[in-house]
């Protein structure tokens, strides 16, 4: 309890200490390193940005940055514990162990909330996938997996579950996919408002999870041109007429 002063207050908390300043300072500087690679790298790619890129952007020196991050791929290592660090929004989804559409419904309503917040880290890792992988072959890159891969294991299983109908299956791959594509895609709707974006992305997923409309309403539309094609005779130009 802090201690009270003669007018009865409580005594104001002790200033941090220069120790506690200056780490909380690296903190942020680092934060801020960060958050300006990840800008560059979702625009040019990592393989395409170098560091001094990322000093300049920063105002900083080169050897500023070697101060936080050994290299380039320490700061993308950095990113990608970020990256995992999402998956604890849907740990508690999963640790459940329900199959049910409900669930599964809940399950990408967080998913959509995470990724939108978060699209531009998605981005990223989806466009950057060599270097990642390469990353992870590194001997030092076994803190990267563990806990995190079993996580990403539960939420396959789901996805892939054997014992749920093959409609229910399809549904919720190309849920998934749709959220997927729009995360990508999120830069061809910066017309749209982000409150917009997510509302309508969240309508049209729960229309594919819903299952109002059967398969036997669903009239098969065969495009034009293979119409076109089957109905089109065999070409003879150029062949030699039968003796």
């Amino acid at each position: 309890m802090a201690a009270a002063t003669s007018s009865g207050s409580p005594a104001a908390p002790p200033p941090p200490s220069q120790g506690e300043a200056e780490s909380d300072q690296a903190a942020t500087t680092r934060e801020r390193i960060l958050d300006v690679a990840l800008d560059l790298f979702a625009r040019k790619g990592y393989a395409e940005t170098s560091l001094r890129e990322i000093a300049t952007e920063l105002g900083f020196s080169k050897a500023a940055i070697y101060y936080h991050f050994e290299s380039k791929q320490d700061i993308l290592v950095a990113l990608h514990m970020r990256m995992h660090s999402l998956s604890d929004h849907l740990a508690p989804l999963l640790a459940a162990g329900d199959t049910s559409t409900d669930q599964w419904g809940r399950l990408i309503d967080v998913l959509i909330s995470v990724g939108l917040e978060n699209r531009k880290l998605i981005e990223v890792h989806i466009r950057n996938q060599e270097a990642i992988s390469e990353m992870h072959r590194e001997p030092s890159a076994t803190h990267l997996k563990g806990d995190r891969r079993d996580l990403d294991d539960q939420f396959v299983d789901l996805l892939m579950d054997q014992s749920a109908p093959i409609e229910l299956r399809v549904r919720r791959m190309a849920s998934v996919g749709a959220v997927g594509a729009t995360l990508l895609g999120a830069g061809r709707f910066t017309d749209v408002p982000d409150d917009v974006l997510e509302r309508s992305l969240r309508e049209v997923v729960h229309r594919i999870l819903d299952d109002d409309t059967k398969p036997s309403a669903v009239r098969r539309v065969e495009p034009e041109i293979l119409r076109g094609t089957r109905e089109r005779p065999v070409d003879t130009v150029g062949t030699q007429p039968s003796s």
